[in-house]
């Protein structure tokens, strides 16, 4: 994967990958292991999926009681997630269009569940008088967006807007979503 996100999917060569993984490179020895360069990308996908799916069903299963608590949870989590292999979201980013049918998995395996579950919790919120708005589905989309584009640019540009550290953002995303939502300050 790092290879991948150094120098791109069709920059990489399996002689490469059999090197990096300590095999002879030209040596056919990744065969062994996988049937091909873009088996390989997809086990990294596979991999990438299974953690961030653990992370965001403990995260929901654990959230604080507390409206403005939950938020703050959220957001550290969704952050830490993606940004835990900032190698592989490279390569989520780069390359995946290229493998539209991983781009698709990993929009239902995970942004998909993670908007799911952030529209759900807000849902549960309007129904339980705690926040009031009038589409939570779209406040949810637009919240997720947000939350999910510090750790893309910071991945793809090792750059935020306003160079924002991730305490920061994590604080100033909880404050705009409390008050989107309408919570007390």
């Amino acid at each position: 994967m790092k290879l991948f996100a150094e120098r791109g999917y069709d920059g990489t060569s399996v002689a490469d990958i059999q090197v990096s993984a300590g095999l002879t490179g030209g040596s056919g020895a990744l065969y062994k292991h996988f049937a091909s360069k873009a088996a390989v990308l997809e086990a990294g996908v596979d991999t990438y999926l299974e953690t961030l799916n653990q992370n965001s069903r403990s995260t929901v299963d654990d959230l604080p009681a507390d409206p403005r608590e939950a938020l703050h949870v959220i957001a550290s989590s969704v952050i830490d997630s993606m940004t835990a292999d900032e190698t592989m979201l490279r390569v989520l980013l780069r390359d995946l269009d290229q493998h539209p049918e991983l781009a698709e998995r990993l929009w239902k395996g995970v942004m998909a569940d993670v908007y799911t579950e952030l529209a759900h919790w807000i849902r549960r919120q309007v129904t339980e008088g705690t926040i009031s708005v009038s589409d939570p589905d779209a406040v949810a989309a637009v919240l997720m967006s947000a939350l999910t584009q510090w750790p893309i640019l910071q991945a793809l540009l090792k750059k935020t807007p306003g160079d924002l550290t991730r305490s920061a953002f994590v604080a100033a995303w909880t404050d705009t979503a409390s008050r989107v939502l309408d919570l007390p300050l």
